[in-house]
């Protein structure tokens, strides 16, 4: 029914929105703490009030977090992200897309990847006093995530269907990224990730019996 599609439209969109904003204020928060600046100002997602989608969005911000501590380790991710704040502007953003999406190809681990790249040039901007541009680097990835990714997550079943494909996610879905082909640990770190995230996901199933 197209009352039901709207729905979840709506669903996975404040998902998306929830965890995207949560993952750059976090790593925003993380940096202004360690040099004691104040953080820039930047947009409330919207309450999520289904319980179910709030322990979705948590799993989903740990994926992150453990793709993101893996990254942080890696020279080919950092140099990139630190090639990109030197851009300066909005531009960066575009060329980060350009990164991850190099082949055009939309899969679950590019989507995460994009949304914990974006928190990283976020922090980095902060970090090399361009705070202003943060909040128009979340305002273009919520306007991509909306009018390019959103389609393909609500195609694909919606955010709910993402933890098990993550967790068979693999280094040829990813192949196409210009992050995969310069970075061996980064391919090491999707397969790594994937495991603990399937073991996750067997666990939240077997809890829900």
């Amino acid at each position: 029914m197209f009352v039901t599609d709207v729905s979840l439209c709506s669903t996975d969109d404040q998902i998306g929105e929830a965890l995207l904003i949560g993952v750059v204020r976090n790593e925003v928060m993380s940096v202004t703490a360690e040099v004691h600046a104040a953080p820039p100002a930047l947009p409330e997602a919207r309450p999520i009030s289904n319980s179910q989608d709030q322990k979705l969005v948590e799993q989903l911000a740990e994926t992150i977090k453990v793709i993101g501590d893996r990254l942080d380790q890696d020279k080919a991710f950092n140099d990139m992200i630190d090639g990109l704040v030197k851009v300066a502007d909005k531009k960066s953003f575009w060329e980060l897309v350009e990164k991850v999406f190099t082949d055009g190809q939309i899969n679950w681990g590019r989507i995460i990847v994009l949304f914990y790249s974006v928190g990283k040039l976020s922090a980095k901007m902060v970090l090399a006093s361009l705070p202003t541009i943060v909040s128009d680097i979340l305002t273009l990835c919520l306007d991509y995530f909306r009018r390019t990714l959103l389609e393909w997550i609500r195609k694909m079943g919606g955010w709910m269907h993402s933890i098990p494909a993550l967790a068979c996610f693999s280094f040829e879905q990813f192949s196409g990224s210009a992050l995969c082909k310069n970075s061996s640990y980064f391919r090491a770190a999707l397969a790594f990730t994937g495991g603990l995230l399937l073991g996750g996901f067997i666990v939240s199933k077997i809890s829900k019996k």
